[in-house]
């Protein structure tokens, strides 16, 4: 048996799996006979168990050094890191269609542990396997991981610099993926209550699946902002990349579909838009991943043009179509007929989530532009980081107020004890923004510092609030805790409130200064006194660094560093970066004499409450687990209010 052997006999039989399951579990919604749906079941572990095998087989290749796959021999070298060698089956196409189609094995059997009645448990069955047919398919005709090579050569290239250069990409691929599949299970259950007519329960079911994907997304999206940071050596984390945008995408359509999906669960409105909301978000991961991976766009994220971008596109229309051609044919069943005050808790969400849909369109309108421009003219334009900050201001501004207010408003209809509550708010942006004007900051800076305060006091009143009405009821004020869900949702919202005051702050006051120092020369920069005292050439194995010695008068001795790669004819920069509450410091080398190393020429950028947005992004994390731990549905399931 051999790695090759292994790798296509795991994908040929996870396709066979999935291809009989989603035949017997179409049979089953087709024929009302319970038998074929446990043959599909049966299916679900041996599918799962075929693909870790697929998945294991490529990273016995890696740690072989099993030149004889194509992959293995583009992506991997004899002088890797052991780290970077058990990362490397994601660190290329093939091998990330492969953990991708693993993932999906793995949700979809998370998912058929769930009891459901028989029809739709069918349906979502044949979509899940629908869609792992769809990537082992592809695996087996057109992006093989276990491609052979006649001559197999002594060493490989190793992979793409950039994905070996910080121990991040062993996390922000798996997060993200972790996301982007986990999005594929509330797809399915909202097309199995479309088929079926069943349009209330499967938002319950789901949203904690969608919350899941979220916490994931969340996670992976500040994980690659925080890779960028740290490795790209341009002291900023978000550069509004078509690769960065395809993935912002599907966040922006799932935070969405949690507001109204919280609606539907508690007033059982918006079912049209949580249908549209799911679909959009799962077919926004499929478009994400064809841009990644089709070569129409240029980004330092994206993979080279291979032969799968029209294979994505048509998944993503499939998906699509699927999704809102059901909905088309069921709008007038799940059409809302009651009405709702604009002034009232359910009036805020759908509002908050049309700001993150809009953002969403603006999102794919600008990454999308060029491409059509260029498509139909022939002319090449570009929309960059200027564009997205200007329409993205005011879209994150809105969603911050209405993330305050929102909560705090009664259902139905605005009443007149709120009015109190609304005037602290006010008071407290009031506060902030004229606190930040007095102190000399930007109108921009002024006005985020008083959205922060305001999201702050609005999280305060409904503490209190909470903790009030166990009092009044004559129980443990502590026992506020308890209600998980309300309480992870508190600091999430505290954590992005936190976020948007670090993206302010840091985009309005960054500071860059460049100069070059002869040995022992000093620098007075940003308030650091540097001086330069040399450099130093380490060879390490798969990469030459040199590294500058800078002794400073507040961190001690700094190394910024450039790192040069066989398969790169420049360098590539490693920074050294000093984390402070109040700013960061960000110490990059650009070049240096290269006969005696006399001199070298360096950058320092200054940052500020850069290092809030990683705590901010932390907390959005422990919120989302919060809300996910078990307890949370033990209380939802006795009754006890989510907020």
């Amino acid at each position: 048996m051999t790695p090759a052997l292994l790798g296509n006999l795991g994908v040929s039989l996870t396709l066979a799996f999935s291809l009989l399951g989603l035949g017997l579990s179409l049979l089953a919604y087709l024929q009302g006979d319970g038998r074929f749906l446990k043959g599909a079941k049966s299916l679900v572990l041996p599918a799962f168990l075929a693909a870790s095998a697929a998945f294991l087989a490529l990273e016995w290749a890696l740690l072989t050094h099993d030149f004889s796959l194509a992959y293995v021999a583009r992506n991997h070298s004899t002088k890797d890191p052991l780290w970077v060698t058990l990362v490397t089956p994601w660190a290329a196409l093939e091998g990330s269609i492969l953990l991708w189609g693993l993932l999906q094995t793995l949700y979809t059997l998370l998912a058929s542990r769930k009891l459901l009645d028989p029809w739709r448990a069918s349906l979502v069955l044949a979509v899940l396997f629908g869609i792992q047919v769809f990537f082992f398919g592809v695996m087996a005709t057109i992006a093989s991981p276990f491609e052979t090579l006649p001559d197999p050569p002594p060493d490989g290239v190793g992979p793409n610099p950039l994905l070996q250069n910080h121990w991040m990409m062993a996390v922000h691929p798996v997060l993200m993926y972790l996301g982007f599949v986990g999005l594929s299970v509330p797809y399915a259950y909202a097309v199995a209550a479309m088929v079926t007519r069943r349009y209330q329960t499967w938002v319950e079911e789901t949203r904690w699946w969608t919350l899941i994907a979220w916490g994931f997304l969340t996670a992976g999206k500040v994980a690659g902002m925080w890779w960028s940071y740290e490795v790209l050596g341009w002291g900023g984390y978000w550069a509004w990349d078509p690769v960065e945008n395809a993935s912002f995408i599907p966040w922006l359509l799932a935070t969405a579909f949690l507001h109204t999906a919280f609606v539907q669960q508690t007033r059982g409105a918006f079912k049209t838009w949580n249908f549209a909301f799911v679909t959009l978000a799962f077919a926004a991961t499929v478009l994400g991943t064809f841009l990644t991976r089709s070569g129409v766009i240029q980004s330092v994220h994206a993979f080279a043009e291979g032969p799968v971008g029209p294979a994505f596109l048509g998944f993503f229309l499939l998906a699509t179509g699927l999704g809102l051609g059901l909905l088309s044919r069921v709008s007038r069943e799940v059409r809302d007929t009651a009405l709702f005050h604009p002034l009232s808790r359910e009036g805020a969400l759908l509002l908050g989530a049309f700001f993150f849909a809009g953002w969403a369109l603006v999102v794919v309108l600008g990454t999308f532009y060029p491409l059509l421009v260029e498509a139909f003219t022939g002319a090449k334009v570009s929309v960059g980081a200027p564009f997205f900050n200007q329409v993205s201001a005011p879209l994150g501004a809105g969603i911050l107020l209405l993330m305050g207010v929102g909560p705090l408003l009664p259902w139905r209809r605005a009443r007149e004890e709120v009015l109190r509550n609304l005037l602290v708010l006010l008071l407290a942006l009031a506060l902030g923004t004229l606190l930040g004007l007095s102190r000399g900051y930007a109108l921009g800076a002024s006005f985020a510092l008083g959205l922060f305060l305001y999201n702050a006091a609005a999280i305060y009143l409904l503490a209190r609030e909470g903790v009030l009405a166990r009092v009044r009821a004559g129980l443990s004020p502590w026992g506020f805790l308890a209600n998980r869900r309300r309480v992870g949702s508190l600091v999430v919202h505290f954590a992005v409130a936190l976020m948007g005051l670090g993206i302010a702050f840091s985009q309005t006051y960054r500071l860059e200064s460049e100069k070059t120092l002869y040995r022992g020369e000093a620098w007075e920069a940003g308030g650091v006194r540097i001086t330069f005292q040399g450099v130093r050439a380490l060879d390490e194995g798969r990469r030459f660094a040199v590294e500058a010695l800078l002794e400073t008068d507040r961190f001690g001795e700094v190394r910024p560093r450039l790192h040069f790669y066989p398969q790169m004819n420049s360098p590539l920069p490693a920074p050294k970066v000093v984390y402070t509450p109040g700013n960061d410091y960000y110490f990059l080398l650009m070049d240096f004499d290269r006969e005696k190393g006399e001199w070298a020429s360096l950058r320092l950028i200054v940052t500020p409450l850069v290092f809030w947005m990683w705590v901010a992004g932390g907390l959005m994390a422990l919120g989302t687990l919060y809300i996910l731990w078990p307890a949370a549905r033990a209380e939802e399931a006795k009754g006890v209010s989510p907020a």
